[in-house]
């Protein structure tokens, strides 16, 4: 279950604004104590699901995961090799589904492509820059071209059956996506012109929130009982609850 903690508030400011410093462990130890204590308050969601009152564990993921010193009553531990928890998990899924495929993971930060090889590119900034509103059409455009080109190169050399693609944004239903750092809009049909440019808009295919993905390998490498509360913590903060891993 992916959560929206993007803008929690804690102390006044939201987690996307607070510094990212020794004391942030402690700022997030505080925001979990607020979840669990259903008092927690967000600038975009009405409220947080009931099952946030049953968090038991803590599991940090995500490339600044090893950076963060914890302060909270409930237990945190840092994922085995934290930056590649949600490859696990779109591996987990091809899996099960007995397929072979590609697990593309579209971070903040970078671009992780993973077949029988792992592909990890950087953002430019220059090209595709921290995106404002209303969205600015050349960062869009290089943007899809990023995604395609490595997808293209993947494909040339793997012949994939699916696709997985992980997003740091909110994954509606209907697989509308939310707003994020990238230049799309809400709504956006941002996935099918990737897809389209890459030559992959027939491949069959799972979309998933960033820290959805990672809380499913979290669930696959150190199942639990009761609830875990995955955090990604790299560009920005995401979060996923894992019911009964075990």
């Amino acid at each position: 279950m992916p959560l929206e903690v993007w803008d929690l508030v804690i102390d006044g400011a939201t987690l996307y604004e607070a510094d990212r410093g020794v004391g942030f462990g402690a700022v997030l130890g505080r925001a979990v104590e607020q979840l669990i204590d259903g008092i927690a308050v967000s600038e975009s969601w009405p409220g947080f699901p009931e099952a946030c009152r049953e968090i038991e564990r803590v599991v940090l993921v995500g490339g600044a995961a090893g950076t963060v010193v914890w302060r909270g009553r409930v237990p945190a531990t840092v994922a085995r090799d934290a930056e590649l928890c949600a490859e696990r998990g779109g591996r987990a899924i091809l899996a099960r589904a007995g397929v072979r495929g590609l697990v593309v993971d579209l971070g903040q930060s970078r671009l992780k492509v993973s077949g029988v090889e792992r592909r990890v590119l950087g953002r430019d900034l220059g090209r595709i820059p921290i995106s404002a509103r209303p969205v600015d059409g050349r960062g869009r455009e290089a943007l899809v071209e990023f995604v395609a080109d490595a997808l293209r190169e993947a494909v040339a050399e793997e012949c994939p059956e699916a696709l997985v693609l992980a997003l740091p944004c909110e994954i509606g239903d209907d697989g509308a996506v939310g707003t994020c750092s990238y230049p799309w809009d809400a709504g956006s049909p941002i996935v099918q012109e990737i897809l389209l440019r890459a030559g992959l808009a027939r491949l069959p295919g799972w979309l998933l929130n960033d820290a959805e993905l990672a809380a499913i390998g979290v669930a696959e490498d150190e199942p639990g009982d009761g609830v875990t509360l995955v955090l990604t913590l790299g560009f920005g903060v995401g979060a996923a609850l894992v019911r009964d891993a075990g």
